[in-house]
């Protein structure tokens, strides 16, 4: 089937037309491209020759769609159909910010880049895609993934982009930090390692999610590697971080008391979500105690803090480690101590 697809890239990819300077911007393609896109896309504007605007979907949202003239002119339908299907796929907010270009397969080129069937601007929220389908592939699935990366370009997955790594709970869940720090993954990579670039694994899982909610054929996978196909989990939290989507870290205080003969606590601490962790130690007058943080799953030390001042804090990126336990330590003194823990 992969190989299916990129003699299909690879056909399409002849008729690609000679266009401008490629922007500056990074796209998002469906299917790896042959060659850099060659038209800066603009928030909010159609492309020479289309036609369009604002379109009332039949759930009463509104959608910004614009139809290459030729398109439009066969099928005066095409701008209602394709706000009625953005409408019907999962999302938030964040539809109300994007154009959409639906185009012929030569324009797509064009603006894309050779080899792709459409793309993505996160800078300018805007997508163009196919208007209308090939002989082995929907248009239907084509905006679909494409809109799987506006939809991870208005969340968050701090400290990383979710444009490039996904979104928080879906990340961490298929463990992106880690994968991506030993090599298996490549987030942002558009070109030699597409097929392994967790940008592009988010938005095929969003296209295989919305696919099985609206009960229309699935698209086989093709366009990234088949090792990356989700299980439900995956698709399950994806759907939670569209409708309710994480947003900032949370901070917990734990409390304890040292009396002249203890010599330490901890405190196991679940991390199901990567990102930033920290932990800040507070203790009282007179005493002199430790903070170290060690990743329950292997024994090895994350951070740690030591010194003669009432306060020590560690701080580090969770990559994978999903129980830890933060270690305080009494080396000199005695008295009450307090804990606070931020994390995703």
């Amino acid at each position: 089937m992969r190989r299916a697809f990129v003699l299909l890239a690879a056909a399409v990819a002849a008729l690609a037309a000679t266009g401008t300077a490629a922007p500056a911007n990074t796209t998002y393609a469906f299917g790896a491209r042959t060659e850099t896109p060659k038209v800066a896309l603009r928030a909010g504007q159609g492309l020479p020759g289309f036609t369009g605007g604002p379109v009332i979907a039949a759930d009463g949202e509104t959608v910004t769609i614009f139809v290459q003239d030729e398109l439009l002119a066969a099928d005066p339908t095409t701008p209602q159909r394709f706000a009625d299907l953005l409408s019907s796929l999962l999302h938030g907010s964040e539809l109300s910010q994007l154009t959409l270009n639906l185009a012929t397969l030569d324009r797509i080129h064009q603006v894309c880049g050779a080899g792709a069937l459409g793309c993505y601007s996160p800078r300018a929220m805007s997508i163009v895609a196919l208007g209308q389908d090939l002989r082995t592939i929907t248009a239907r699935s084509i905006v679909t993934h494409e809109y799987g990366h506006h939809l991870a370009n208005a969340r968050s997955n701090d400290p990383w982009p979710a444009v490039d790594w996904g979104t928080k709970r879906w990340a961490s869940y298929e463990n992106i930090c880690k994968r991506s720090k030993s090599g298996e993954l490549f987030p942002g990579d558009e070109s030699e390692h597409y097929e392994f670039n967790p940008g592009e694994d988010f938005a095929e899982n969003y296209r295989v999610l919305n696919e099985r909610r609206l009960g229309v054929e699935e698209l086989p996978w093709q366009v990234v590697d088949a090792s990356l196909y989700p299980d439900q989990t995956a698709l399950d939290l994806l759907a939670q971080d569209i409708t309710n989507p994480w947003t900032h870290t949370t901070s917990t205080t734990l409390r304890g008391t040292f009396t002249s003969r203890a010599t330490g606590r901890g405190f196991r601490v679940q991390t199901p979500l990567d990102g930033s962790f920290s932990a800040t130690l507070q203790t009282s007058a007179g005493s002199r105690f430790t903070l170290r943080a060690v990743d329950l799953a292997t024994g090895s030390r994350l951070a740690s803090s030591a010194g003669t001042t009432r306060t020590h804090a560690v701080s580090f990126q969770l990559c994978g480690q999903r129980t830890l336990q933060l270690q305080v330590k009494r080396v000199k003194g005695s008295g009450s101590f307090t804990l606070t823990v931020s994390q995703p």
